[in-house]
């Protein structure tokens, strides 16, 4: 798996073709010799539905996910996998037109929710789509003058009511209810997930951590720097590593309830010892939310999500797979930089060799740029390089090593070329990560 990352191409094969195969086993064993000829319509909707079923999983960001995959891959595939659900669910009504009125009825409804729903987040919600796509990114741009970004996470809940009226549509369907075994593990994967959707909303809401707004500065050209002190024992035994990222979400500001993730450029591990601990982010202005950091008081009241992230994670896998400590290539572009910032501040006293590049449009788009360069010549083992313009072949290629672990922050664009450069050189898709944060 050169090429590949084996632990996504592994997710992909879970979610695609193991998830479903109990359900489509105990139907295929239950259904009537009757109904034979119409087996593989109805496969295909089953198959939608346990796709959709495993999206609405995903959206609830469960941690284990997190640590293997990444929360910004695992979102991708949440929303690739919506998608998949929508196009098997049309199949799967093109092959069964002929039902009753109110199994029509209620399939044909959840469809069709499914589908608005679908269409909606993909250009309000699906950064990892709109990053790709320039006409839909113009498109967001556009009807965000008028659709706040709040709207779209309530409607986005409305997937829930689709998936109820699929619940109906299936249980109205006499010679599927009498298949029991189908029946009691459609329902109970159905009820697993719902209650673990709830769960998801109390638990975030009664963990999440509080906190004030201690400081906010501008650092460059429409970029904020956020910084965020926790409260009480709470924040006392938090932690968070190199490269993580929260939720952040201010309760008591008009048009910023809900929670988005912003990448930390400082590192917290158990050992510090700081009772009021800070947590720093640097936020460029993009939308409706990231413009209103620039306003907030210090003393506004914050609410943080526990972080999340991989980075760290990665580093301590590469370690293990080379049995020492795993040389850092460090590649940044914009204000992807971020994350990498807290990687490099936290790893340059270890005394493993560091890359780190960091490049940008222009001279005003660097942020921390002086404290980057102090950072370089006080560690021998690091190297700081800050370039204006895209870092092409010739200066990507000399910075491979035996047994490094490549970490790439930045736009999509610059992503996939660094990628592509490392992998035409011999890099294994293993060695590398990298986090489409546009979630």
């Amino acid at each position: 798996m050169k090429r590949l990352n084996t632990t996504i191409t592994l997710a992909w094969t879970v979610v695609l073709f193991v998830v479903p195969l109990p359900l489509l086993a105990t139907l295929a064993y239950g259904l009537p010799s009757v109904y034979s000829d119409q087996l593989f319509g109805i496969e295909i909707g089953v198959i939608a539905y346990t796709w959709m079923l495993a999206a609405v999983y995903l959206a609830c960001r469960p941690r284990w996910v997190d640590r293997t995959v990444g929360l910004p891959h695992m979102y991708m595939i949440h929303g690739v996998l919506a998608i998949l659900a929508i196009a098997a669910a049309f199949v799967h009504q093109s092959l069964l037109p002929g039902a009753g009125a109110l199994i029509g009825l209620t399939g044909h409804m959840g469809l069709y929710l499914f589908t608005g729903v679908a269409v909606w987040s993909m250009v309000f919600l699906a950064g990892w789509l709109t990053s790709r796509i320039t006409w839909l990114a113009a498109a967001k741009r556009l009807l965000e003058r008028v659709f706040r970004h709040e709207m779209s996470v309530w409607l986005h809940r409305l997937n829930l009511v689709a998936i109820g009226l699929i619940v109906l549509h299936v249980h109205v369907i006499d010679y599927i209810a009498a298949i029991r075994p189908f029946i009691l593990l459609f329902d109970a994967l159905t009820i697993a997930v719902l209650a673990y959707y709830a769960w998801s909303v109390v638990s975030r809401r009664a963990y999440a951590l509080g906190g004030r707004v201690a400081s906010v500065r501008p650092i460059a050209d429409r970029v904020t720097e956020l910084t965020i002190r926790l409260d009480g024992g709470n924040g006392r035994r938090a932690t968070w590593r190199p490269g993580d990222f929260a939720f952040i979400a201010f309760p008591t500001v008009p048009g910023m309830h809900e929670y988005h993730p912003f990448s930390l450029t400082n590192a917290r591990p158990n050992t510090t010892p700081d009772a009021t601990p800070d947590m720093t982010f640097a936020v460029r202005a993009d939308g409706d939310f990231t413009t209103r950091l620039a306003a907030l008081k210090p003393g506004t009241p914050a609410r943080v999500i526990p972080p999340y992230g991989r980075y760290a994670h990665f580093i301590e896998e590469r370690d293990g797979h080379g049995g020492g400590r795993a040389p850092l290539v460090l590649i940044a572009g914009g204000i992807g930089v971020t994350p990498l910032i807290g990687v490099l501040s936290a790893y340059a006293g270890t005394g493993r060799p560091i890359d780190f590049l960091y490049t940008v449009r222009g001279e005003r788009d660097f942020i921390y740029r002086d404290e980057l360069r102090r950072f370089g010549d006080a560690h021998a083992n690091v190297r700081v390089r800050l370039l204006t313009g895209r870092a092409d072949e010739s200066i990507i290629a000399p910075m491979i090593r035996p047994g490094a672990a490549y970490l790439i922050a930045g736009p999509q664009g610059m992503m996939t070329a660094v990628r592509r450069t490392l992998l035409a050189h011999g890099v294994p898709a293993d060695a590398m990560y990298y986090e489409p944060f546009s979630m």
